[in-house]
């Protein structure tokens, strides 16, 4: 029986994607992984996080399934709408961020009831709402706007006032660790606040002009309060942390700085971070699944590193321009592009050979073990949306743009049987 590495790429991405799907439930989220924790050794992670979900799903779109993708994200709205007397209360009275978690929509809810699972950890975390009215704003703009109603911009609105009111300061971050100022937090709001604030910005990305600003305003005030916030940081993470792999999402998706700031996060993670098995968060980093012990300054990797360095790569060779300071186009050579996708392809590859034989992205290692969550949804998302975009690439362009036989796999296709 020929594994996943004996595909050719158009397999592997399908069955990559059957196991995403494992994951998907009826009401459009997906779990964060199938690990129920019954062995007693952690927290179940077969439960929805709001972020997870927003990522998750971000794989149907490259794969042409707008309708999941439109269904994932009404069920975000669902989620949001359940607690929204707490975003509107936030929104007027700023809660204690580290002493009154319970007043802060919950990061992750019951994949049936939708209700809080626990309040005892730090719920307050930014770059979920960016990410929410990113690509809320994102689907309008492609023409799925007949979707939402005026009661959906009206909640919209009123994340919009929270954040506005809980600012640009302190929260748990990606990793729900803090709370302290994270640039990719901040980057996440301000291209959250930037899709609905019509000054052009993502222009690029949209074949026609759609202004979505009528829906929620959003004032020069917010922008120039975020970008200031975003620079203070830049290129730190944090006050604690120098560089860490969730400022690649400052690139893609939120495309939120300018190429010499890219050229430096890039540079920052792929010198300090990136390992054998995977990228690690940031230094230091203590994670590393329930059941695993690290031996001596051993740190977890996460193979999901590689599809975002895969597609940051790819998102620049894709464009064929960047812009520096102030918004200045800048041109890139096809030299440059075929560099930028050499490196994707690069990463790619190193994604693959670290997952399973049956298709799975773990969410981490530790030397050779992998964690109990595997396949992690997300990753499995990054792991479509790579190789699609390489797919995409080498399509569009096929004299610049090999992608080469070892990543094709042109060989006699076989199915894989998958797990029950």
């Amino acid at each position: 029986m020929k594994t996943f590495h004996d595909l050719s790429l158009e397999d592997r991405l399908k069955i990559s994607h059957q196991q995403l799907e494992r994951m998907r439930r009826p009401n459009g989220g997906y779990i964060a992984s199938p690990y129920t924790a019954e062995d007693g050794s952690g927290d179940a992670y077969n439960v929805f996080w709001i972020r997870d979900i927003m990522f998750a799903t971000y794989a149907n779109e490259y794969l042409g399934c707008f309708d999941k993708m439109v269904e994932s994200f009404r069920l975000v709205l669902d989620i949001f709408k359940k607690f929204h007397p707490l975003i509107v209360q936030a929104s007027i009275i700023k809660p204690d961020v580290r002493h009154q978690t319970g007043q802060f929509m919950p990061a992750r809810v019951h994949p049936t009831t939708l209700d809080t699972i626990t309040d005892a950890w730090g719920h307050h975390q930014l770059d979920v709402y960016g990410l929410f009215m990113y690509k809320m704003g994102d689907l309008m703009k492609k023409g799925y706007g007949f979707r939402f109603t005026r009661e959906d911009f009206m909640l919209i609105s009123h994340i919009r006032n929270y954040i506005f009111n809980m600012g640009f300061e302190a929260d748990y971050g990606m990793w729900e660790e803090g709370p302290e100022d994270h640039s990719s937090s901040f980057g996440a709001v301000l291209g959250g606040l930037m899709m609905w604030f019509d000054q052009g910005y993502y222009d690029y990305k949209y074949k026609h002009k759609i202004d979505i600003s009528h829906y929620v305003p959003i004032s020069q005030r917010m922008i120039a309060g975020g970008r200031e916030a975003l620079t203070r940081l830049l290129p730190r993470e944090s006050g604690t942390r120098q560089y860490d792999m969730s400022q690649l999402s400052l690139i893609w998706p939120y495309n939120i700085v300018d190429f010499e700031m890219k050229e430096t996060l890039l540079e920052n993670i792929e010198t300090n971070l990136v390992g054998k098995r995977g990228v690690r968060r940031y230094p230091g980093d203590v994670y590393c699944g329930k059941g695993l012990v690290p031996g001596f300054n051993e740190t977890a990797e996460w193979p999901l590193g590689f599809a975002w360095l895969a597609i940051c790569y790819a998102k620049l060779a894709e464009h064929g321009h960047d812009f520096a300071h102030g918004h200045r186009k800048i041109l890139f050579t096809w030299e440059q592009r075929r560099a930028y996708f050499e490196k994707a392809i690069h990463y790619f590859q190193l994604l693959e050979k670290n997952m399973t034989p049956d298709g799975c992205v773990p969410e981490m290692y530790l030397g050779d073990q992998t964690g109990h969550n595997t396949p992690l949804a997300w990753a499995q998302s990054f792991h479509i949306i790579s190789g699609q975009m390489l797919t995409n690439l080498s399509a569009a362009h096929p004299k610049e743009f090999n992608l080469h036989g070892e990543v094709r796999h042109r060989r006699e296709t076989a199915a894989v049987v998958m797990p029950d």
